[in-house]
């Protein structure tokens, strides 16, 4: 592994930009709306920007909290010293395997929960899968549903490596014998001395492994992320300008400026 720290975000969208332009300095404690059905009926376009935009930041969230695995991966001394009980180079890995796993698991249906609210689908959650969202899509938002196709074939070593962790309790560590590794990372920690094992590769091949899966499964997730939102980015300019029409804010200045149909 190399000791590069990945700004894994959602910056280079465009989708972005549009985004915080048509929110700008449109703050809810600026006006004197008591409720949300008030605010909406106001200003429908900024209820449709704050929708959106809480589902935006989830999704990029889940890229920015991706990004501390490979911080802990490249942890100097281990076992980890702990002032209950140190941290075994076993149980470190495992740890981290589990955190990558439900880190990235939650893209993908992020993601649909993303599609659902900027093309205002109103599908509840039980159907917030890619069966379900191809029925709706298929004619009117053909380009939309090859994104998804494409992000939801992403990270399936990860994916299925978390259903086995999941559901039957098997955790792959990618050495050639896994409770080999864990006995012998026990002994380490208790002090034990240890012949015929070399602890220390065995240890950094599979911290290597696991690294090359992980950054490479979200680097893909999130070309495909951003291909993705990017797709969308004409819908909501235009929606959200629809939107603000005979509302009592209209449009910020910004998107005016940025994001008219024209520029």
């Amino acid at each position: 592994m190399n000791n590069e720290y990945y700004w894994w975000d959602l910056e280079e969208s465009t989708f972005k930009g549009v985004l915080y332009d048509s929110i700008n300095m449109y703050f809810l404690h600026d006006h004197p709306y008591k409720n949300w059905e008030e605010f909406s009926k106001a200003d429908p376009h900024m209820a449709y920007a704050h929708l959106t935009y809480v589902r935006f930041d989830a999704l990029e969230q889940q890229f920015v909290d991706l990004r501390v695995i490979p911080q802990m991966l490249g942890a100097k001394d281990v076992p980890l010293k702990s002032s209950v009980q140190d941290i075994n180079r076993y149980d470190w890995l495992k740890s981290i395997v589990d955190l990558s796993l439900f880190r990235f698991s939650s893209l993908r249906d992020i993601a649909f929960h993303f599609v659902n609210e900027v093309l205002e689908l109103d599908l509840p959650d039980y159907k917030l899968n890619i069966k379900q969202l191809k029925k709706v899509l298929k004619d009117n938002y053909p380009e939309i549903l090859e994104h998804l196709k494409t992000l939801d074939q992403t990270g399936i070593p990860l994916r299925l490596d978390r259903n086995e962790r999941a559901h039957k309790g098997f955790c792959n560590l990618y050495t050639e014998d896994d409770q080999m590794f864990k006995n012998m990372a026990w002994s380490e920690s208790h002090n034990s001395e240890i012949q015929g094992y070399d602890l220390v590769a065995t240890y950094e091949n599979s911290r290597d492994k696991i690294y090359s899966i992980v950054v490479k499964e979200v680097q893909d997730a999130l070309r495909a992320c951003i291909e993705l939102v990017d797709e969308l980015y004409v819908h909501y300019r235009d929606k959200h300008n629809e939107l603000s029409k005979n509302s009592r804010s209209g449009v910020s200045g910004h998107f005016h400026s940025y994001h008219r149909k024209n520029s």
